[in-house]
């Protein structure tokens, strides 16, 4: 359960975690930093151009570092069975646990720049950009108190939150599988419920004779 686990956590770490949707497009980033960006450049010609996030993927490769090391000791402990191998695969899988959620804290501490790479900008190079895009049939045109827009967001997916559950199930699956090894070792062998009974006859006359 923890190899399987721990595997499927590598995987969710590739998919999007956190996703931006504003008037100038969308961006989406995983678990490492990269983004995936798409754009209406309604902000090209403004001064104030929105900048790229630096977004960086160290607890993803601290975790994806933790999760393999983990695997080798699993894989080597089904043949093997010692007690080091048992300690380093749930430790690397508890040290996963926590650089997973990390990860997510921090892809969370990023949402509002993500956010405002979607926005407009309001000044001369924001409004000429709006007017093209809706010209060219792609949005609409913003006038005061004539219409509604929505504003940008950005918010984290589940596949960030289901990491995270992967993550602590493959761990606490370690640490159980470990403590019932460890159990059975300290424990002294028990005598069994079902005594073997010996009997003994006493010798009959004709034994004596013969």
């Amino acid at each position: 359960m923890a190899a399987v686990g721990s595997t499927a956590t590598l995987i969710l770490l590739f998919q999007s975690w956190i996703t931006a949707h504003g008037p100038d497009g969308k961006v989406a980033s995983n678990a490492f930093g990269r983004l995936e960006i798409t754009t209406n450049y309604l902000n090209v010609w403004s001064h104030a151009k929105p900048k790229t996030p630096p977004v960086t993927g160290l607890w993803a490769i601290l975790a994806s570092a933790a999760i393999i090391i983990a695997l080798c000791a699993i894989v080597l402990n089904i043949r093997l069975r010692t007690e080091i191998l048992a300690r380093l695969a749930t430790f690397s899988l508890a040290c996963a646990a926590l650089f997973v959620i990390l990860c997510l804290i921090y892809l969370n501490g990023k949402g509002a720049e993500l956010k405002a790479m979607t926005s407009r900008t309001y000044d001369l190079g924001g409004h000429l950009g709006q007017i093209l895009n809706w010209a060219t049939g792609r949005g609409k045109l913003v006038i005061p108190g004539t219409g509604t827009s929505n504003y940008s967001s950005a918010g984290l997916t589940h596949w960030g939150y289901l990491a995270v559950v992967t993550s602590l199930g493959s761990t606490m699956a370690a640490i159980a599988q470990w403590l019932v090894v460890r159990r059975a070792a300290d424990d002294p062998v028990r005598l069994s419920w079902r005594m073997p009974i010996v009997f003994s006859r006493a010798p009959s006359n004709h034994d004596t004779t013969t």
